[in-house]
């Protein structure tokens, strides 16, 4: 987890270099494909911000309108397509009672003309009955630019006992 958090602070002070198209020095290389990572959509960020705390809020109707007809979930051990619908999102809603996030940083990254991805980085504590799960989470949106619509999703996330942060 500290490996990730310092990655995206090194990846924030480069980015930070002022010039007609930002980037952040890095490259992404995802198959035959070599791009180089320019800074991202403040929209896309922000759309980000709304789907994460929309999700701890329940408010699935309007988050659901963000996501493509299928997207990819990806977790550790596990990758497989889901489709997004009101009834699965409520579904979720059935293990807990209620949610809390903290959103630490949201950063948007533009891998190439179609494509960009969100980082974002936040804890939260899920209530159920008297049972208090705090958890720290990082998870990466990939957008479509042609949709503007979110069609993959990596989820990073770690419990931990009630501990200064």
């Amino acid at each position: 987890m500290k490996k990730i958090l310092l990655l995206i602070l090194i990846t924030a002070f480069i980015g930070c270099e002022t010039s007609p198209k930002p980037s952040y020095g890095g490259l992404f290389n995802g198959g035959d494909n070599n791009y180089k990572l320019q800074q991202g959509s403040n929209e896309y960020a922000s759309m980000i911000k709304d789907v994460i705390l929309g999700y701890a809020e329940g408010n699935f109707d309007e988050i659901i309108k963000n996501f493509s007809d299928s997207v990819t979930r990806r977790e550790p051990g596990n990758v497989f397509k889901v489709a997004p619908t009101i009834e699965r999102w409520e579904g979720f809603k059935e293990n807990y009672d209620s949610i809390n996030r903290n959103l630490t940083s949201i950063m948007a990254v533009k891998v190439n003309e179609n494509t960009s991805y969100v980082d974002a980085l936040f804890s939260q504590e899920v209530y159920n009955g008297s049972e208090v799960t705090l958890s720290r989470n990082f998870e990466r949106y990939w957008i479509n630019h042609k949709s503007n619509k979110i069609t993959n999703i990596a989820f990073v996330s770690e419990e931990y006992e009630n501990e200064k942060l």
